[in-house]
């Protein structure tokens, strides 16, 4: 079984993610995990890091790409696809095929909790696909090989104290990008339960 077959499994198994019911000023957002098959013929997920904003509670992180869905969203997924345009030009109705939903999160972070996020996954088609960033949000991109992360995944969890009390999540680093709280929460589930 190939890599993309296990995971298109997982979701035919899983059709059902954890949904977190939206509570009244619940900010609704999603974001695209995206995966290829490189030349080399490895599996990568697809990161950006995003531009240094002011006011922006999670400025300068590494992220999926992804935002806040916005009244003519048709859907959630609608949102995931409209930003992954807007931030860095991947056509997801075009370039990808989309396998499913994954569990919702809610970031701990108190200036952040408010924000509901809704993970969807893609198959990118094309390897290689043309970026073109928007540098008002996004500063870098980077594929990480999924072989790569899998093997630090035992090593990822850290304790510290964040928010007036102990604050646990998952860092992952790799070639200088340093992926760590929500991202990193979201990428150690997704890779747990789906390898």
């Amino acid at each position: 079984m190939n890599f993309q077959e296990k995971i298109s499994g997982y979701f035919i198994k899983n059709p059902s993610p954890k949904l977190i019911e939206p509570e009244p000023g619940s900010i609704l957002s999603s974001i695209s995990i995206i995966i290829r098959t490189s030349k080399k013929n490895d599996e990568e997920l697809f990161f950006i890091k995003r531009a240094k904003r002011q006011g922006d509670n999670f400025s300068g992180h590494m992220a999926f790409p992804g935002g806040v869905k916005e009244k003519y969203d048709k859907s959630i997924l609608d949102t995931a696809k409209r930003e992954t345009m807007e931030e860095v030009g991947i056509d997801l109705n075009k370039d990808a095929e989309y396998v499913g939903r994954y569990d919702d999160y809610r970031p701990v972070n108190p200036n952040a909790n408010a924000f509901l996020v809704s993970p969807h996954v893609f198959f990118l088609k094309n390897s290689s696909p043309i970026l073109k960033l928007n540098k008002d949000e996004v500063e870098d991109t980077v594929w990480i090989p999924i072989n790569v992360i899998r093997d630090m995944l035992a090593d990822s969890p850290r304790i510290s104290e964040r928010y007036d009390r102990k604050y646990n999540d998952n860092v992952f680093e790799y070639k200088g990008y340093k992926i760590w709280g929500m991202t990193g929460k979201i990428l150690y589930s997704f890779i747990n339960k789906i390898l």
